[in-house]
């Protein structure tokens, strides 16, 4: 292999690309020169675990031996076809996904493939509309599905919006004009540390049982007039905006929207393809959506892949009509074998199962440091996606009082999931979180336990120079 000049790369990285999350001035260049299951490794040959998962997105781990082949085969073959054209990878990638992995439930009907896992949202926003003929879509606060106009429009986490924010804090934040110019409601998140509407979990039931979050969002739409509605779309768990619903959350959404009358659409994106220790979070809870978008786990993102599944009557209606949609990508031949060998090799090596047996051992793992750090306010999860608040008192005080609410603007320092990434990083290993008091912590689903616990106790380190700054002795 051709020497690297590594000094030569990171001039040309600071020189030629445009920043993202922060200044030109504030950044500085992280070169990695390799990676391999769950680690990313430095030129100079550090090794540093990483429970970022690449935006959780890296399902069966860095490198995948079974993936690469699959992809040098269909590079021996194809070039570029577009997705007017049948191939063996994309016929086979679509019955993987409709008879393999969901095959022994009654609602799926067919596969649009897309490149990313927004432009999976937009398809599916699209579909949603034109099968209602609609105009409006329910979202929720803290909700990340993506950066693209439409996807866009229903996210709503305001530091992620694609918008602009000075290192000043006490500057207002710079939004794109038009970017929420789509037809959208928003409802409150299922979060239950800190409702939004005032409650508290246990006390939020009316007499039915439906949670206070679920009958707002039920009031809100038939506020609207369901009439107007086309879809709700929910993440599982919240990603970026890591939110972890309480159980009955899921089946009572699903409940209203039938009654309701209006699509539900789950986006699984960052949760799918085993990431919970289902193949898809929604089946945790019982219940069967109209429309599921995918992308990330898909093909573990060794090639960008992403698609929508619709049910049968959504199918059977599309199959009706001449739709005047096209992406230069959709289907594309290398994409498609890397999501076949994907499939394939999680079904094969039972990845599924071992993501679930990961999760138990690491809710272990958690519940041990619970009752060492006052710190830890709530830890939830499952499989090899974990979520855990951090407060600073037996008040369950935040540490940012803005909490899901901040912006760029602020100064990261200060959060303490920086602060957390900063000393588990000494333990070489990567971890921290997207909201300033809440730690998200993923990894590929054949993670080993010396892993989990080696990421646990540059856990418990950190969590330990946390509170060091922060508790004082009683």
């Amino acid at each position: 292999m051709k020497e690297i000049n590594w000094k030569q790369i990171e001039e040309w990285d600071k020189k030629y690309i445009l920043r993202t999350f922060s200044t030109q001035d504030e950044y500085q260049p992280i070169p990695i020169e390799s990676t391999e299951g769950d680690y990313l490794i430095k030129p100079d040959g550090t090794r540093l675990l990483d429970c970022f998962n690449q935006l959780y997105c890296v399902n069966v781990g860095q490198r995948n031996e079974t993936i690469n082949n699959a992809i040098k085969e269909a590079l021996d073959r194809y070039g570029f076809l577009q997705d007017a054209y049948a191939t063996d990878y994309k016929s086979k990638a679509a019955k993987l996904i409709i008879e393999d992995v969901l095959g022994n439930e009654a609602w799926p009907g067919k596969v649009r493939f897309v490149s990313t896992g927004s432009e999976a949202v937009e398809t599916a926003l699209m579909i949603a509309r034109l099968y209602k003929n609609r105009p409006l879509v329910v979202t929720r606060e803290y909700a990340y599905h993506g950066w693209t106009k439409g996807s866009a429009s229903v996210t709503r986490i305001k530091g992620v919006k694609g918008g602009m924010a000075e290192t000043n804090p006490n500057a207002r934040p710079q939004q794109i004009p038009g970017q929420d110019s789509g037809i959208v409601a928003v409802a409150p998140a299922p979060n239950c540390m800190r409702c939004s509407l005032g409650h508290k979990y246990g006390s939020c039931h009316d007499e039915n049982g439906e949670l206070a979050c679920v009958k707002y969002t039920r009031r809100m739409i038939e506020n609207q007039g369901p009439e107007q509605v086309a879809a709700i779309i929910t993440e599982i768990t919240q990603g970026a905006g890591s939110v972890h619903p309480p159980d009955e959350y899921i089946p009572q959404i699903r409940k209203m929207t039938k009654e309701l009358d209006i699509l539900w659409i789950a986006d699984e994106v960052l949760t799918g393809f085993g990431r919970t220790g289902e193949w898809f979070a929604y089946q945790h809870y019982g219940v069967e959506p109209d429309i599921v978008t995918m992308a990330k786990g898909i093909s573990s993102s060794a090639i960008p892949a992403g698609a929508v599944v619709v049910n049968k009557e959504i199918a059977k209606f599309m199959d009706e009509y001449r739709w005047e949609t096209v992406s230069t990508y959709s289907g594309h031949p290398i994409a498609m074998a890397a999501v076949c060998a994907n499939i394939e090799y999680i079904i094969n090596e039972n990845l599924v199962e071992k993501a679930k047996e990961a999760g138990q051992y690491i809710q272990q793992k958690f519940l041990e440091l619970k009752a060492k750090h006052r710190s830890i306010g709530h830890a939830a999860g499952y499989g090899v996606l974990w979520l855990v608040e951090l407060v600073k008192d037996d008040k369950m005080t935040p540490f940012v009082e803005i909490d899901r609410n901040f912006t760029h603007g602020a100064d990261a320092h200060t959060f303490p999931v920086e602060i957390i990434k900063e000393k588990a990083l000494e333990k070489g290993v990567l971890m921290g979180g997207s909201m300033p008091n809440t730690m998200r912590i993923g990894t590929s689903l054949n993670v080993s336990r010396e892993d989990i616990d080696k990421a646990m106790d540059a856990l418990d380190y950190a969590l330990s120079h946390l509170e060091s700054r922060v508790f004082q002795e009683s």
